[in-house]
């Protein structure tokens, strides 16, 4: 298949938003995608790709995916392959969730993966900069115990400089492939029971205090979010962690997982399809959306 070298960057930021986890989802909920796949076609730069066009949409997504990991490397293509060449080689699905944009304080962690351990990925792409960093490390800790930064293998030097050694280090290589180039130090010390709670759905909090109290308080709906939060005080963090990570473990989806481990669809759409809950009805559109005739 022909992937154009010569697309300019106002079309890879084009491409960016149509090689997305929120324009994967649409793909699932809509039959009409001639917009799209217009678009698609004149970042790529459809007149000038000859013999070697793509003949269906899952082809021609497939090449706006390669063209993106050789001339611009946004974030979705870091998630992608964090899942499919990270989580996947050394995880087992299901006893694994990986959870994606989760609000922790004020910071929002590009993906949290919760097995027999926890982390935090934060993705700083060649296109991103380093602010925000201590702010964002700070705030990971009040809920998690190990983080990662993951980053291009030509920023790794930098981030060896800027980060503290208990944050470990991921690489994506010249290759594509991910590497280990610092393991996390386990660090609970910043463990913040406040924080925790608040990062969960109500069904959740309430499940996590009566995971650990054994009942519910009794408080008017005003005031249940503050009577739980006093409950959980009696539990050391640690205590409180633990449990917290097992509601949140609750959130995996069997259904995904297996269209995931039965390579249904195209492994670029790995992380989108992991992150959205497919029916019958939007599994088919999907399908048959990228089997779509160009």
């Amino acid at each position: 298949m022909a992937v154009n070298t010569t697309v300019d960057i106002n079309n890879l930021r084009g491409l960016s938003k149509l090689v997305s986890h929120a324009a994967f989802k649409k793909l699932s909920v809509g039959t009409n995608q001639s917009a799209y796949i217009r678009r698609m076609k004149k970042y790529l730069g459809w007149e000038q790709m000859g013999e070697g066009r793509p003949r269906t949409l899952e082809a021609l997504i497939a090449a706006a995916y390669q063209t993106l990991c050789s001339h611009y490397r946004h974030e979705y293509i870091y998630k992608s392959r964090l899942v499919t060449d990270f989580v996947l080689k050394h995880y087992a699905l299901e006893d694994t969730v990986l959870l994606n944009e989760f609000r922790i304080g004020s910071s929002i962690a590009d993906a949290v993966l919760i097995n027999g351990t926890n982390k935090v990925f934060e993705i700083k792409t060649e296109l991103d900069t380093p602010e925000r960093l201590t702010t964002q490390l700070l705030d990971y800790y009040k809920a998690f115990s190990k983080v990662y930064v993951f980053t291009h293998h030509t920023l790794a030097a930098k981030y060896f400089e800027l980060l503290p050694s208990n944050v470990g280090l991921l690489v994506y290589g010249g290759d594509g492939a991910i590497s280990e180039e610092r393991k996390a130090i386990s660090t609970t010390q910043y463990l913040d029971i406040r924080t925790m709670m608040g990062s969960l759905r109500k069904p959740e909090y309430l499940k996590l205090v009566k995971m650990l109290a054994g009942f519910i308080p009794e408080a008017t709906p005003v005031f249940l979010y503050k009577a739980c939060l006093e409950t959980l005080q009696c539990f050391t963090p640690e205590e409180v962690q633990r449990a917290y990570h097992s509601v949140l473990k609750e959130r995996i989806s069997v259904a995904n997982n297996q269209f995931i481990e039965e390579a249904v669809f195209p492994c670029y759409l790995n992380f989108s399809i992991y992150n959205q809950k497919l029916h019958k009805n939007s599994y088919l559109t999907l399908v048959n959306n990228l089997n779509k005739t160009l």
